[in-house]
This record gives C-alpha cells, structure tokens and sequence, in this order.
C-alpha cells in the first residue's frame, strides 16, 4: 500500500512525465505527495554556471556563487509552485520543499522516509550527455531503501508491467509490489522468469503464480533462457508492456551492497518506466 510518495523535480521534460506518473499514482492510492526540489551545491565550485559579468563589475568573487544560489532557489520555487498547482487541482495533499546539497543523495534520504520515489531518468541537464540514464537517477537507485520509479520523457498510460522474478527476496517484494498496483489501479502483468534450465525457471515460475493466482489481477506468465537484460528486451518484443519492475538486487553474495547486474541493465537498456523495489 502507498501512502506517501516522493517526486524530484526539475526544469526537465522527464521531470514533468515524473510528476505525472507521480500524481496518477497518488490519486489511485489517495496518497500524500512531496515534490522536492534539490539546489546543488556543487554548483558553488562549477566556473561554467557562474554569470561572468562579474568579471567586468567590481564584485568580490565570493558573492558570485551566493548569486548563483539565490537565483536557483528562485527557479525551484517557481518549479515547486506547478507542482503544487498541479496536485491540488487532481484534489491531492501535497508538500513541496527545496534542499540543498547533493541530489542523488538528498533524494534517496528523503526518500527512505516514502513509500515510493519517482523521478525522471535523466535531469535538466540530459542535452550535455549522451548516457541513458542520468547520475542523479543513478545515485537514488543504487542508495535508495524505497521502491523507486525512473520515468521516461514522454508519459504514456501505465496498463502492464513486466516483472522479472527469479525467486529472490527482492523480486518476490518487486512481485507483491506489481500486483498491489494490479489490485487498485487494474494493472496487468506478465511474470517473466530467465533461466538456462526451463524446467527449474517453471518451477521459479509457478511460486509467482502460486502468490498471483488469489489475487485479482490478470497475469500471464513466460520462462526464457539467456541473460535477465536481453531477455526482458526480447520479451517485450514478444508482447509490449508499459512498465518494467525488477528488485534492486537478486541472487547474490553481495546483494546488500549493491545494485543488482540485472536492475542496472535493465534500467539503463530498456526505454520504458522502470519499478526498483528493494
């Protein structure tokens, strides 16, 4: 059950497809909504975001980054400002508050005190990389004790998800995640189970079922060979989805220190919302 979430903002176009995604779900679950808003401290100590008229004005360099700062916080007000419009008019309670420091940071400890953090796959600044994911997301994924939704740019209704289960803990919690949002937001899912020996990936298979089944939830079910990443692709080739949910980290001795080779894959390989769940 969600009952709070956390969205990260910016002045990015995946920003505003994370605060859509963010607010359906709040809707559908009638959950309390945080919009934040993180000025970047690193900024202070970055020469190309420093205004160089200074250099022609008769002001102490030291005053430069405090402009800088000040004219952020103006900025994050402003984006804060939609957020809360837009929440209030689809009827949501809704907080919205402006930290300073290190985003993927800020993000992943506030975050540990929701249910679920949204935020866009790539930042404000996407246009000067050309990575699949941005670092901020990336930080928030490999810190964060929350579900986390990565968004796409673009916004497109959510109506299935693909879950990849191998029977850990972490992609039986990722299970359980998928089909609460099949119970109260009628979302259809396809268990997807990879696995060399079909025999024991059915196997794998039918514990998800065995959860799924009572449920009302429409749910399908496929075991394919090869590695997790292609194997998703392939799969979504086979049969589109809306969504992808894997755990954060699966079978592994060091499952606890970091994020999983699958969830790292899939989330910088596949152009869809990606669900991490812990």
């Amino acid at each position: 059950m969600i009952k709070s979430l956390l969205v990260a903002v910016d002045s990015s176009a995946h920003a505003r497809a994370a605060l859509e995604h963010a607010v359906e779900l709040a809707k559908v679950y009638q959950a309390r909504l945080t919009g934040l808003y993180v000025l970047d401290v690193r900024y202070l100590e970055m020469p190309p975001y420093i205004d160089y008229s200074y250099a022609f004005e008769a002001v102490p360099p030291i005053m430069a980054p405090v402009d800088v700062m000040e004219k952020f916080k103006i900025k994050s007000e402003r984006i804060l400002n939609d957020v809360r419009d837009y929440a209030e008019k689809a009827g949501l309670q809704v907080e919205v508050r402006t930290e300073e420091g290190v985003p993927g940071q800020v993000v992943s400890d506030i975050g540990d005190t929701h249910d679920l953090v949204v935020l866009g796959k790539r930042g404000e600044h996407a246009k000067w990389g050309r990575d699949l994911l941005g670092s901020t997301a990336e930080a928030v994924a490999r810190r964060s004790a929350s579900p986390v939704l990565l968004t796409e740019e673009t916004v497109r209704p959510i109506k299935k998800a693909l879950v990849l289960y191998d029977g850990s803990h972490p992609a039986k919690r990722c299970l359980k995640f998928a089909c609460d949002l099949g119970v109260h937001a009628g979302l259809g899912i396809k268990v997807l189970t990879v696995d060399d020996d079909e025999q024991r990936g059915w196997e794998t298979a039918e514990e998800a079922k065995a959860y799924v089944e009572p449920l009302d939830v429409a749910a399908t079910y496929s075991v394919l060979p090869g590695k997790p990443a292609k194997a998703t692709a392939a799969s979504l080739e086979e049969e589109p989805a809306d969504l992808v949910t894997v755990g954060m980290r699966g079978h592994s001795s060091l499952r606890y220190l970091f994020l999983g080779r699958t969830a790292e894959l899939v989330m910088r390989s596949i152009e869809l919302p990606v669900l991490m769940v812990p």
